[in-house]
């Protein structure tokens, strides 16, 4: 009998499927928001650069955050953690709703409020991929992977159509409010997993900068972590902005509306499903190296892909190739980390890979902003759609490419 075989189905595991729930609910407003946001900044400023520019500022929150959010999660209850956080972002993001109806369009708000609410969602996640590595038996990490990030795929599937609906008729700041309520959703969700989200082992009561230091320490000294994490953050260098690159071309290249928009977004979540369920079957049957290359490839295809697109459906398909790759990279990469660290370090090493991939993304969200004003969408995308492949090429040569990491 298989270790899979050996243990109770995931559907029956009650507290699984409660933070489950509260997560794909939770992942319907961060589609709204996905939506809502660019085009606010649109609506109040009219500029790609701005949209950039905001990109760029919650990338730095999310590195700021990522110093000290690893060892927060390593050292507190992760529930009460989680639960703060989801309560600080529905007071943020609040505030902007009121305030557009009550005062008329403010970027500088929006701005205050992404980069806190970044923040907080930083530490959320960082507790939230922790807490899932206890809540499931290890031989069912990978299928848990899985169908979290294949749920929050399909709310991005229902949610930006939903999104761009509510945008074409009301208006960006009535889908933010939408948003503001997930949270609230996420929050309740946790008060009723009845399971201990962290290991009984002892937590180690380290100063927020050694805590970070070490979970450096650990990617470092794992040869394959290391390779993912560097070519990663070049991966993130060159598809740092794209929603705002694709919300752009939609609306200024192709002529699309809000509606248009909306629906590029929701068929590229569609490709993301598809890839994240699929993840457990394609590591087992190919191992993790072929996953990642794999999953690297389609990225990179299809932004080239994108560069030459002259139709909304064409592009909306390229936008689910490159979603499905995207999902099978994301989730086997996670699911890897989560089985290789030990989960006293599970937070300070998940913030650490986090803050290096983000660092180069705010450097390249301004970076393709300017590029892309300067030189056209099209050529920018064409130039990160050839970088992309590289990073496979060389992840082939080296310890991703002898990696099968079979599952556990």
């Amino acid at each position: 009998m298989s270790a899979d075989a050996a243990e109770p189905s995931l559907w029956r595991d009650r507290d699984f499927n409660v933070f489950w729930l509260g997560q794909t609910l939770s992942g319907l407003g961060d589609a709204f928001a996905l939506v809502a946001t660019p085009l606010l900044v649109l609506r109040a400023t009219g500029s790609l650069h701005k949209m950039g520019t905001l990109t760029a500022l919650v990338a730095v929150a999310h590195v700021l955050s990522g110093l000290v959010s690893g060892a927060v999660v390593d050292r507190v209850d992760r529930r009460r953690l989680m639960i703060a956080c989801d309560v600080g972002r529905f007071a943020l993001y609040s505030a902007v709703p009121l305030a557009w109806w009550l005062r008329g369009p403010s970027y500088l708000l929006l701005a205050a409020a992404a980069c806190a609410g970044a923040s907080l969602g930083n530490m959320f996640q960082v507790a939230a991929i922790t807490a899932v590595a206890n809540l499931v038996p290890r031989p069912r990490l990978l299928e848990a992977n899985g169908r979290m990030h294949g749920a929050y795929a399909v709310m991005m599937f229902v949610g930006p159509m939903a999104a761009g609906e509510v945008c074409q008729r009301v208006g960006p700041v009535a889908a933010l409010a939408v948003d503001c309520g997930s949270y609230l959703v996420s929050g309740a969700s946790l008060l009723l997993v009845r399971a201990r989200l962290q290991s009984d082992a002892p937590r180690e009561r380290v100063r927020i900068v050694e805590g970070f230091a070490s979970g450096l320490r650990f990617l470092w000294g794992t040869p394959v972590l290391r390779a993912i994490t560097v070519l990663l953050a070049v991966s993130s260098l060159l598809l740092a902005g794209r929603e705002n690159l694709l919300v752009f071309y939609v609306q200024r290249g192709l002529g699309g509306d809000d509606r248009a928009v909306g629906q590029v977004f929701a068929l590229a979540a569609l490709g993301a499903a598809v890839g994240a369920v699929g993840s457990s079957w394609l590591r087992g049957r190919f191992g993790f190296g072929a996953c990642w290359l794999g999953g690297g490839a389609c990225i990179g295809a299809a932004m080239l892909g994108i560069g030459v697109a002259r139709s909304l459906p064409l592009l909306a398909g390229l936008g689910a190739v490159l979603a499905l790759g995207e999902a099978v990279r994301n989730v086997t990469t996670m699911t890897l980390r989560q089985e290789i660290t030990p989960d006293p370090l599970l937070g300070r090493v998940t913030a650490a890979f986090w803050a290096l991939l983000t660092v180069p993304a705010a450097l390249g969200a301004e970076v393709n902003a300017r590029l892309a004003e300067r030189f056209g969408v099209e050529r920018v995308v064409l130039g990160v759609g050839a970088g992309l492949l590289v990073v496979v090429l060389v992840g082939a040569l080296g310890p991703i490419g002898r990696a099968s990491a079979p599952r556990a």
